[in-house]
């Protein structure tokens, strides 16, 4: 059974069970006979860690860097820490779909199923830590239709009221298909980036920018310097990486109790458990870096990224509160000194992701939209996707407000609304 799916010979149960539930009729195999294309439907935790090779090696063969969101390791560490954290409780529940043709993988759509108010919809895997939505797929004359049947499989056999795909870049392979659907977006914004390709150095990248903006930055290195020994550390994994990025997520949620501002993500403890995770975790890489700017001893400001395929995707930009840094641009300078280091590694593109804040401009000279879609298959479904259609409408009218009165409104109704 592992043979057809490109694997070994299973080597201990688990693999055994997970092969053979994946190619029984109970996983809802189907075939495409004009395509040649299998569709298989992976929904237990043996079956995804049976598929860690043909993903790997997929991913391996057709994976761009905008695919960091999408690799087998990043979702790995997702589903440890998101998935399996309370498994009573977890309305969460894998929906793999894997196209097979020729006894090789050509497609693999990351998915969930979840349920809330009683609607069940299906979603991506990674949510909200991943940051693009994509499917891993061979290039070819079958992609679109390949794309078509992958969706076609999901409406049918999943039993979902709505799909929900968030944070699709226009160059997307996910794009080509909802394109041909004609699915509306309902939320889009642009992912400002810098290709460092063209500029080779860091002289030649920061002449594109004004000799004022770089006066300035010179300026907050002087001022910062005057407050103790200004120290950049890159940290990969292990205990030091893993406190310094506990310590960003702390700084990062004292910031937006300062703003009075909601984050989904950082209302919730498991962040801290995914990171902890991809950053003690040698045998699964998922790219992440830590950056540390110190003064002295103290922390002032941490940038945590992630590198795939010559792609930097800064995650998390967070900066120490203290009043004695206020106004010392240590995060505009920390950022400065990440894009120095891709620079050195010799990484062509540095993605500060959606959405494009006015600040992050100020390191990248391109952007390409990023689009959330939510289609509706049932009537529950299109009652869902209307209620969700006026939450993102709160949300923005609720950043519009002064900040004092969202934090007196936060105080009053709780940080998860």
């Amino acid at each position: 059974m592992l043979t057809s799916l490109g694997l070994e010979q299973p080597t201990h149960k688990f693999q055994e069970k997970a092969v053979s539930g994946f190619q029984q009729a109970r996983t809802g195999a189907v075939r495409d006979a004009a395509c040649n294309l299998d569709l298989h439907l992976v929904s237990d935790w043996e079956e995804f860690e049976a598929l860690e090779p043909v993903w790997n090696d997929l991913f391996e063969r057709v994976g761009q860097s905008h695919n960091l969101f999408q690799s087998y390791n990043w979702n790995w560490h997702w589903c440890q820490s998101y998935l399996r954290s309370d498994p009573k409780t977890n309305a969460l529940a894998l929906s793999i779909v894997v196209g097979m043709r020729e006894g090789r993988a050509v497609m693999i759509w990351p998915l969930l199923s979840n349920r809330h108010m009683g609607v069940k919809y299906v979603c991506w895997m990674g949510m909200p830590v991943s940051q693009y939505s994509d499917v891993l797929i061979e290039d070819g004359p079958d992609r679109l239709s390949w794309l078509e049947d992958g969706w076609n499989f999901i409406c049918s056999r999943l039993g979902a009221d709505m799909v929900c795909v968030p944070k699709v870049r226009e160059d997307a392979a996910l794009s080509s298909l909802l394109c041909a659907l004609e699915v509306e977006p309902v939320q889009q914004a642009e992912a400002p980036y810098a290709d460092l390709a063209e500029a080779g150095n860091y002289e030649v990248y920061a002449s594109r920018f004004s000799s004022r903006l770089r006066k300035n930055r010179r300026r907050q290195h002087r001022r910062l310097s005057e407050q103790g020994d200004v120290s950049i550390e890159v940290l990969t994994e292990g205990e030091t990486a893993c406190a310094a990025a506990q310590q960003a997520i702390d700084m990062k949620r004292r910031w937006l109790q300062n703003q009075g501002l909601v984050s989904k993500a950082f209302s919730d403890n498991r962040i801290d458990a995914f990171f902890a995770s991809a950053l003690s975790s040698p045998d699964k890489p998922a790219g992440c870096q830590v950056s540390v700017l110190k003064v002295g001893s103290d922390i002032v400001a941490t940038v945590i990224g992630f590198v795939c395929n010559g792609r930097y995707a800064t995650h998390i930009c967070a900066y120490n509160l203290d009043p004695k840094f206020a106004h010392s641009g240590a995060g505009s300078l920390l950022i400065d000194a990440t894009v120095q280091d891709c620079l050195e590694k010799g990484l062509e593109n540095f993605d500060m992701m959606a959405p494009g804040d006015a600040y992050k401009y100020e390191w990248t000279d391109a952007t390409v939209m990023v689009s959330d879609y939510a289609v509706p298959l049932t009537p529950r479904g299109r009652a869902y996707a209307a209620f969700g259609a006026c939450a993102y409408s709160a949300k923005a009218a609720f950043k519009t407000v002064p900040q004092r009165m969202r934090r007196a409104l936060l105080a009053v109704v709780g940080p998860k609304v």
